[in-house]
């Protein structure tokens, strides 16, 4: 049975995984029938963190829209950024005008607080979903505490994971338990191309906190290998120029620095690449990459400075003993020439980590827990 669904939440061309989440589950569920209407910002939001150009959807699907505000909040006293007003007053319209039965917010602030107004002004049916950083940053870190506790208290289901599971359940006791995120096979598959050089990157932003990610050891790895290598940074964000300031311009002469790509292009960019770096040793929690599955479903290999890197995505992708290489970021040139050793044993095959919870399992988990809170009313 197809349904009217709004998604309320980070979308292109914000960058990252929320809104690639958000669009790759809003075509999908357009693709089976439904009539979906996301819902996000204006296109000016975001600044460093948005994708330049004016790139749209290779495809248009007839029963998607994207709606964003466009009317401007009057001066006054005090002045601020109205944002969650406007996004506010949107959600609201769009659920009166297109009789929304559901609203599915993809992450606690503000779209999940958004969503639960609106729950309390239109009876709207509330599936409240949320990041990781969300839950650090905000509900760990009792900011908005209060707001924060109604909100997930009073949602009809709280999407999550087993991680946050004990976390969640004394807010709120309807809670379905999805995976964080699952690759769309049929977008990103291996294949196969012969070039002279091998090509690595980093794909991400460059925020202020830059160090945490490790960026300056990948930089200095990429400047060390030898051979025929061509590197790549792929993002953007306030910790740019730092970054390359205290790189320096030897190092940064020897990578291409590109912006970031919308999730339509992320295919064909991970399909040009041999090896990603991701290192996530500094971060306070180990994360479930989307871009790590999706490089990974596209047979490209990853670089961690995680031993545990597999273990996050247990019960998610099977990985192959070559498809990972863990590395000690601290000294560059041990670590280049282990990912040189390893480049040459990989010996460009791209065999793709096995899912373990299909695109279509997943579309259909979506559509399963939409029914079944509709039953309920």
């Amino acid at each position: 049975m197809s349904r009217t669904i709004a998604i309320l939440s980070k979308y292109p061309p914000l960058e990252g995984g929320i809104a690639a989440k958000t669009y790759w589950i809003a075509r999908g569920l357009a693709t089976r029938g439904h009539e979906v209407h996301v819902i996000t910002h204006g296109l000016d939001a975001g600044r460093e963190y948005r994708i330049q150009g004016n790139d749209e959807p290779p495809e248009v699907l007839p029963n998607l829209w994207i709606h964003r505000p466009k009317e401007e909040i009057p001066w006054h006293i005090p002045e601020g950024d109205e944002n969650f007003l406007t996004l506010l007053d949107l959600t609201i319209r769009i659920i009166q005008e297109h009789k929304v039965r559901i609203l599915d917010t993809g992450y606690l602030v503000p779209y999940g607080i958004i969503g639960h107004i609106a729950k309390r002004i239109t009876g709207i049916v509330h599936v409240l979903r949320h990041g990781g950083s969300d839950i650090e940053k905000f509900l760990k870190g009792k900011v908005l505490g209060a707001v924060l506790y109604e909100t997930i208290n009073c949602a009809d289901v709280v999407v999550t994971d087993e991680r946050h599971k004990d976390l969640l359940e004394p807010m709120n006791k309807n809670l379905v338990l999805q995976p964080p995120y699952v690759v769309d096979a049929e977008a990103f598959t291996p294949i196969e191309s012969s070039r002279p050089e091998q090509r690595l990157a980093f794909i991400g932003k460059v925020n202020y906190h830059w160090q945490s990610k490790g960026l300056y050891h990948i930089a200095e790895i990429m400047n060390q290998l030898e051979g025929q290598f061509e590197c790549m940074f792929v993002g953007q964000g306030k910790g740019m120029s730092d970054l390359q300031s205290t790189l320096g311009q030897e190092v940064v002469s020897n990578i291409i620095w590109k912006p970031f790509v919308p999730p339509w292009k992320m295919p064909p960019l991970l399909d040009q690449l041999d090896a990603l770096f991701l290192f996530e040793s500094g971060l306070p929690h180990p994360v479930v990459s989307n871009l790590a599955m999706e490089a990974m479903c596209s047979g490209i290999g990853i670089i961690t400075d995680r031993t545990d890197f597999a273990k996050t995505y247990e019960g998610l992708l099977a990985i192959g003993d070559e498809q990972v290489l863990v590395v000690q970021p601290v000294n560059p040139s041990l670590a280049s020439e282990d990912v040189m050793r390893w480049l040459e044993r990989r010996a460009g095959a791209r065999q793709p980590a096995s899912q373990l919870v299909t695109y279509c399992d997943y579309l259909t988990a979506t559509e399963a827990l939409y029914s079944n809170i509709l039953s309920r009313y």
